[in-house]
C-alpha cells in the first residue's frame, strides 16, 4: 500500500500562493467556449422561377398540377431573413423600386418592428410617398454623389449585402447576388456606416470637398 504524500500537501498549505490558485482553480472553472455564429449564406439572381407558398410546410406540396418551383429559390430566402426582424429593419437601398419587397418593409413596421430606409434621390417621389404614408422613416442623399450601397441590418445580429437592389429588374432579370453573414466584427461595421448616413441625411445643407470628407453646413 502506497504511503499518502504529505509532504507535498504540507508544502501546498504552506504555500499561499499555491493555494490560492488552487483556490481560484476550484471555484473558477474556464469558460465555456463562444457560441458557434451562424454559416454565411450566398443567393444568386435571378430565380428559376417562383418558390411554391407550401415547399417548407410539413405536408409539402401535393398537387402535381402546382407550376410553382419545388426547389428553394432566392426571393423567397430573402424575404425569410428580412421577415424575421423582430426588433429592427435597417434598410439601405441605392433604389426601391420592388413593389414586392416594400410590401414587406411596410408589414415589419405594422409588426411594431423599428425600420429605417436611407436611399439615393434619384426618382424616388413614389417610394418617398409609399413608405412615409405607411409611416416609415425614409432619409435621402442629397449629394450629386450616389449613395450606392446596397444592404440590410437585420436586428443589429446580420446584415444581407450585395450587388442586389430593392427592384423589379433586380428581382426578375438582372444577374445579382446577395450575401447573409452574421459574424458580429462585420454586422456591427455596417450597422455604424447606417448610423453615420442616417445623421449625416438628416441635416438639412451637407456638401463634400474635393477628398469626400463631409462637411456640414447646418442641421436639422
Amino acid at each position: 500500500m502506497s504511503k499518502f504524500p504529505w509532504h507535498i500537501l504540507v508544502s501546498v498549505v504552506a504555500n499561499p500562493l499555491l493555494l490560492y490558485i488552487a483556490y481560484k482553480l476550484y471555484h473558477f472553472p474556464s469558460p465555456s467556449p463562444p457560441s458557434e455564429v451562424l454559416p454565411t449564406e450566398v443567393l444568386f439572381f435571378p430565380d428559376e422561377g417562383i418558390q411554391c407558398p407550401r415547399l417548407n410546410t410539413r405536408r409539402g406540396c401535393l398537387d402535381e398540377r402546382c407550376r410553382f418551383k419545388h426547389t428553394p429559390q432566392s426571393l423567397a430566402r430573402l424575404e425569410e431573413v428580412i421577415g424575421s426582424a423582430t426588433v429592427s429593419l435597417d434598410v439601405c437601398m441605392f433604389v426601391i423600386g420592388s413593389q414586392q419587397l416594400m410590401d414587406l418593409i411596410v408589414e415589419a413596421h405594422q409588426r411594431g418592428i423599428k425600420v429605417r430606409c436611407v436611399s439615393d434621390n434619384q426618382d424616388m417621389d413614389g417610394v418617398l410617398r409609399k413608405l412615409r404614408s405607411n409611416g416609415i422613416m425614409i432619409r435621402f442623399d442629397k449629394s450629386d454623389y450616389l449613395m450606392h450601397h446596397k444592404f440590410v441590418v437585420v436586428d443589429g445580429r446580420l446584415v444581407i449585402t450585395g450587388s442586389y437592389n430593392f427592384s423589379r429588374s433586380g428581382m426578375g432579370v438582372n444577374r445579382e447576388n446577395v450575401v447573409i453573414v452574421h459574424y458580429p466584427h462585420i454586422v456591427n461595421s455596417y450597422a455604424e456606416e447606417f448610423e453615420a448616413m442616417w445623421t449625416l441625411y438628416g441635416t438639412k445643407k451637407f456638401s463634400y470637398n474635393f477628398r469626400k470628407e463631409v462637411v456640414y453646413e447646418g442641421t436639422g
